[in-house]
Protein backbone atom coordinates (compact mmCIF):
# COMPACT_ATOMS: atom_id res chain seq x y z
CA UNK A 1 0.00 0.00 0.00
CA UNK A 2 1.04 3.44 -0.69
CA UNK A 3 -0.77 6.44 -0.52
CA UNK A 4 0.60 10.10 0.02
CA UNK A 5 -0.23 13.09 1.50
CA UNK A 6 -1.53 15.77 -0.68
CA UNK A 7 -2.96 19.20 -0.05
CA UNK A 8 -5.53 20.60 -2.00
CA UNK A 9 -7.47 23.68 -2.66
CA UNK A 10 -11.18 24.27 -1.81
CA UNK A 11 -13.17 23.16 -4.41
CA UNK A 12 -17.05 23.03 -5.73
CA UNK A 13 -18.73 19.86 -7.12
CA UNK A 14 -22.06 19.59 -8.22
CA UNK A 15 -24.18 16.54 -8.92
CA UNK A 16 -27.04 14.24 -7.53
CA UNK A 17 -27.80 13.48 -3.78
CA UNK A 18 -27.55 10.17 -2.09
CA UNK A 19 -28.63 10.03 1.19
CA UNK A 20 -27.55 7.88 3.93
CA UNK A 21 -24.43 6.05 2.48
CA UNK A 22 -22.04 3.02 3.66
CA UNK A 23 -18.54 4.76 3.54
CA UNK A 24 -16.27 2.00 2.70
CA UNK A 25 -15.30 -0.64 0.18
CA UNK A 26 -18.96 -1.64 -0.93
CA UNK A 27 -20.21 1.67 -1.23
CA UNK A 28 -19.73 2.29 -5.36
CA UNK A 29 -21.15 -1.57 -5.82
CA UNK A 30 -25.12 -0.60 -4.87
CA UNK A 31 -27.48 -0.79 -7.30
CA UNK A 32 -28.48 2.56 -6.28
CA UNK A 33 -24.73 3.90 -6.39
CA UNK A 34 -24.70 2.61 -10.25
CA UNK A 35 -27.78 3.79 -11.54
CA UNK A 36 -26.80 7.39 -10.56
CA UNK A 37 -23.90 7.28 -11.91
CA UNK A 38 -24.86 5.76 -15.07
CA UNK A 39 -27.35 8.66 -15.18
CA UNK A 40 -24.40 11.28 -14.72
CA UNK A 41 -22.56 9.65 -17.51
CA UNK A 42 -25.53 9.58 -19.73
CA UNK A 43 -25.39 13.73 -19.56
CA UNK A 44 -21.81 13.55 -21.18
CA UNK A 45 -19.74 13.83 -18.05
CA UNK A 46 -16.69 11.79 -18.25
CA UNK A 47 -14.48 12.56 -15.20
CA UNK A 48 -16.93 11.49 -12.22
CA UNK A 49 -16.40 12.82 -8.91
CA UNK A 50 -18.10 11.07 -5.72
CA UNK A 51 -17.95 13.61 -2.72
CA UNK A 52 -19.09 11.66 0.89
CA UNK A 53 -20.01 14.23 3.15
CA UNK A 54 -20.58 13.44 6.45
CA UNK A 55 -24.24 14.28 8.30
CA UNK A 56 -24.44 14.57 11.82
CA UNK A 57 -26.93 11.62 13.21
CA UNK A 58 -27.47 10.65 9.64
CA UNK A 59 -24.62 8.66 8.50
CA UNK A 60 -22.93 9.83 4.88
CA UNK A 61 -23.90 11.39 2.08
CA UNK A 62 -23.31 11.05 -1.26
CA UNK A 63 -23.20 13.50 -3.71
CA UNK A 64 -22.10 11.99 -7.17
CA UNK A 65 -21.38 14.30 -10.13
CA UNK A 66 -18.79 16.31 -11.28
CA UNK A 67 -16.13 19.18 -11.11
CA UNK A 68 -17.65 22.60 -11.04
CA UNK A 69 -16.52 26.47 -11.04
CA UNK A 70 -19.76 27.47 -9.10
CA UNK A 71 -23.34 27.88 -9.36
CA UNK A 72 -23.29 29.36 -12.53
CA UNK A 73 -22.34 26.03 -14.00
CA UNK A 74 -24.45 23.87 -12.18
CA UNK A 75 -27.30 21.90 -13.83
CA UNK A 76 -30.54 22.60 -12.92
CA UNK A 77 -31.73 20.16 -9.88
CA UNK A 78 -28.48 19.27 -8.57
CA UNK A 79 -26.98 20.44 -5.46
CA UNK A 80 -23.53 21.83 -4.94
CA UNK A 81 -20.94 20.99 -2.10
CA UNK A 82 -18.04 22.31 -1.58
CA UNK A 83 -14.93 20.62 -0.40
CA UNK A 84 -12.71 23.06 1.94
CA UNK A 85 -9.07 23.70 1.51
CA UNK A 86 -6.84 20.89 3.47
CA UNK A 87 -5.02 18.32 3.63
CA UNK A 88 -6.09 14.85 2.39
CA UNK A 89 -4.21 11.10 1.88
CA UNK A 90 -4.06 10.18 -1.66
CA UNK A 91 -5.01 6.17 -2.54
CA UNK A 92 -4.13 5.12 -5.79
CA UNK A 93 -4.84 1.58 -7.21
CA UNK A 94 -1.96 -1.05 -6.18
CA UNK A 95 -4.31 -4.21 -7.22
CA UNK A 96 -5.15 -5.53 -4.23
CA UNK A 97 -8.80 -6.04 -5.89
CA UNK A 98 -9.85 -6.87 -9.40
CA UNK A 99 -12.03 -3.23 -8.93
CA UNK A 100 -10.15 -0.13 -8.48
CA UNK A 101 -12.88 1.70 -6.40
CA UNK A 102 -12.66 -0.81 -3.73
CA UNK A 103 -9.03 -1.20 -4.18
CA UNK A 104 -8.64 2.22 -3.07
CA UNK A 105 -11.15 2.13 -0.47
CA UNK A 106 -9.50 -1.22 1.13
CA UNK A 107 -6.49 0.61 0.92
CA UNK A 108 -7.74 3.22 3.13
CA UNK A 109 -9.13 1.23 5.54
CA UNK A 110 -5.97 -0.89 5.79
CA UNK A 111 -4.47 2.69 6.52
CA UNK A 112 -6.16 3.92 9.41
CA UNK A 113 -6.46 0.52 10.88
CA UNK A 114 -2.90 0.35 11.31
CA UNK A 115 -2.85 4.10 12.44
CA UNK A 116 -0.89 5.61 8.97
CA UNK A 117 -3.40 7.78 8.55
CA UNK A 118 -5.55 9.60 10.77
CA UNK A 119 -9.21 10.23 9.31
CA UNK A 120 -10.73 13.81 9.66
CA UNK A 121 -14.08 12.17 8.87
CA UNK A 122 -15.52 15.21 7.07
CA UNK A 123 -15.46 14.93 2.87
CA UNK A 124 -14.07 12.21 1.34
CA UNK A 125 -13.11 12.81 -2.75
CA UNK A 126 -13.56 9.42 -5.05
CA UNK A 127 -12.50 10.79 -8.56
CA UNK A 128 -13.36 8.08 -11.60
CA UNK A 129 -11.80 9.27 -14.69
CA UNK A 130 -12.17 6.84 -17.72
CA UNK A 131 -11.68 4.10 -18.64
CA UNK A 132 -10.60 2.97 -14.99
CA UNK A 133 -8.09 5.45 -13.12
CA UNK A 134 -9.31 6.10 -9.91
CA UNK A 135 -7.63 8.79 -7.21
CA UNK A 136 -9.75 8.43 -3.57
CA UNK A 137 -8.72 11.37 -1.37
CA UNK A 138 -9.43 10.85 2.37
CA UNK A 139 -9.76 13.89 4.63
CA UNK A 140 -6.90 14.08 7.46
CA UNK A 141 -7.13 15.09 10.90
Amino acid sequence: MTFEIVKREAADFGGLVLPRMELGSSAHATDLMKFTRERIHQRGIGDLTTVYVAVPGLGWSAVVGYRCAGLDELAIGDVLVRVPAGYFAKFLPDGRSSDPIEDVWIQAEIAEKEGRIERAFTEEVESLRAPNSVELFISLA
